[in-house]
């Protein structure tokens, strides 16, 4: 009965090189074509508890093209054309070392290149409404923070309260899925978002990600339903004079469409499965003269989700984390973050274990991570990280684990 996450990818991509292909004037042209990449290496090694003590090195490379069509081929204003592929590999921490169910590392994949993202963008209501539609993924979208971004653990990305209770943990890192996504701006302060995506990006019941590793399988339902999620946004203090101390509140429902395994008697089937959540982060001092998103500054952030427990392996979980910029003197871009996540396991899946007289009864797994990310110039980031999990795997069957690791990542 145990389910492992499938983890979150990074985000903030470092962008590397422009390639125009406009020619120049008195007043530049936006460029046709932007290529982008990011490389990210790391080790991690379990010191205490879990599986087995032991180092795993893995790696991520990322590269994407990205086409202003209005300038490329003279397309509508703010028509943008994004492909990009993945290239994980390494081992497998948290199966062979840690035996965690959030995911020690949000880079981890099947090693296999493959196709990542396939969209087509633009923008219509004078640039209040944004659309999108290809091959999508919802965890850039719905349910993020920006200070999560620091941590290098799976559940401060794609969050746990829905990648552990839908079809193979939704259309999130690495596996794209079929969709649209719309945006409103109603006002300067609140938009509104949703997205509908096919029902397994995995296509495959099992979710072996063998099966189509190369992310070039096209297909939409073949009995994996559909995939949907809404959420409201309200940005505070968002105007020139306030945004020293900007604020984001979210709050959203997501929907899977498939029959859901009973998680106490497996023969019985629930129609679809649901979601909902709340995020909030909040700046609660930034330096006078600094830029929102810039400079040194302290940002919190909290999100909770639920979810039934006779149709979801937890039923509960909430992540929150506190990050410094600029903590050090003449260290102002480096990041010291602190976070923690928790996952309940559901009451109906604890009676399952029961029932078959389980030895150790499942429970909850809790981390809690220290992370400090180093610019180090040129798009290159270093980052030390520590993480402590208690009931890894979700119950005491484990010992508590002890795991340090570092990331390098930069541009190239």
């Amino acid at each position: 009965m145990n389910q492992k996450i499938r983890h979150a990818g990074p985000r903030g991509l470092l962008w590397l090189a422009t390639l125009s292909l406009v020619a120049a004037s008195d007043e530049p042209a936006p460029p046709a074509f932007v290529v982008e990449g990011v490389y990210s290496a790391e080790m991690l090694s379990v010191v205490a508890g879990g599986l087995k003590r032991g180092t795993v090195f893995g790696g991520l490379a990322e590269v994407a093209l990205q086409a202003d069509l209005s300038v490329a081929v003279g397309a509508r204003p703010d028509t943008v054309f994004r492909v990009s592929t993945l290239y994980p590999h390494g081992g497998d921490f948290s199966g062979t070392r840690l035996g965690d169910l959030q995911g020690a590392s949000n880079i981890a994949a099947y090693n296999h290149p493959l196709l990542y993202e396939l969209w087509l963008a633009g923008k219509l209501a004078d640039g209040r409404l944004d659309l999108r539609v290809g091959r999508l993924l919802a965890d850039g979208d719905f349910a993020t923070t920006e200070s999560g971004g620091v941590f290098l653990n799976s559940s401060f990305g794609w969050p746990a309260f829905i990648s552990a209770n839908t079809r193979n943990t939704g259309p999130a890192f690495d596996r794209s899925a079929l969709g649209g996504f719309a945006r409103l701006a109603l006002t300067e302060a609140v938009r509104i978002q949703a997205g509908l995506y096919d029902g397994d990006s995995f296509d495959d019941l099992g979710g072996d990600p063998a099966r189509h590793p190369n992310g070039l399988h096209f297909e939409l339902g073949h009995g994996q339903g559909t995939f949907a999620m809404a959420e409201i946004v309200l940005k505070t203090n968002s105007s020139p004079a306030t945004t020293r101390r900007t604020g984001t509140f979210k709050i959203g429902a997501w929907r899977h469409t498939a029959d859901f395994a009973d998680q106490f008697d497996p023969a019985r089937r629930h129609s679809g499965n649901f979601g909902v959540y709340l995020v909030a982060e909040q700046v609660l001092w930034r330096e006078a003269g600094s830029q929102p998103n810039a400079s040194r500054g302290v940002t919190a952030f909290a999100r909770t989700g639920w979810s039934p427990g006779d149709r979801s392996r937890f039923t509960q979980t909430a992540d929150a984390g506190l990050s410094y910029t600029g903590l050090l003197p003449g260290r102002r871009a480096d990041t010291l973050a602190l976070g923690v996540a928790w996952v309940r396991i559901g009451h109906e899946a604890r009676r399952a274990e029961r029932a078959v007289g389980a030895a150790v009864i499942p429970d909850y797994e809790l981390v809690v991570e220290a992370s400090y990310e180093i610019a180090c110039g040129a798009g290159w980031r270093l980052t030390p990280d520590v993480q402590w999990f208690r009931h890894p795997g979700g119950s005491r069957a484990l010992g508590d684990a002890l795991v340090v690791g570092l990331r390098t990542s930069g541009s190239f």
